[in-house]
């Protein structure tokens, strides 16, 4: 009976441990015994600023919708010719296929990169000096055309002679 009784002590030992360091979980192995132990209502200062930060965070903002101009290759944007100068491109601005929409510097050779899109350019994603990854979005250009090859009203009229 005695080593009942000295499990249940060494049981509230590790209790008492466990409140006094602020866990939350422990799963302790002394010879033959194992003792798990939660106490969910002890919680992690860690986890609650995380949680009121989460309640006060800004809303994620929205990608324009449209069609991305990606870059063909890896390196550095440059959104003009100079620094100081006009961008090549600008939200509102209209390109055409072809059109030079900026610059990546990849092994000291600065390459064109042009647009594959016609239409207006809803949003620039990148500005000049960051590191471009192959196929990096950088501009956002609505075609006049509904995404996911779903025609809009005007398409249909169009095509119906309406």
């Amino acid at each position: 009976m005695s080593s009942l009784v000295d499990r249940w002590k060494r049981i509230r030992g590790v209790r008492d441990a466990m409140l006094r360091s602020n866990l939350i979980e422990l799963d302790v192995r002394i010879g033959s015994d194992r003792v798990a132990i939660r106490c969910p209502e002890m919680r992690d200062p860690k986890f609650e600023s995380l949680v009121s930060s989460l309640d006060n965070a800004t809303p994620v903002q929205k990608v324009p919708r449209g069609t991305a101009v990606n870059s063909p290759l890896a390196g550095t944007y440059y959104a003009s010719l100079s620094p100081g100068a006009d961008p090549f491109v600008c939200v509102g601005a209209r390109v055409t296929e072809g059109d030079v929409i900026g610059l990546v510097e990849a092994m000291k050779v600065f390459n064109e990169v042009t647009s594959d899109q016609t239409g207006e350019v809803v949003a620039v994603l990148v500005e000049s000096g960051d590191i471009l990854s192959n196929g990096q979005a950088i501009i956002i250009v609505d075609t006049g055309k509904a995404q996911g090859g779903i025609p809009d009203a005007s398409d249909i009229e169009g095509r119906l002679g309406g």
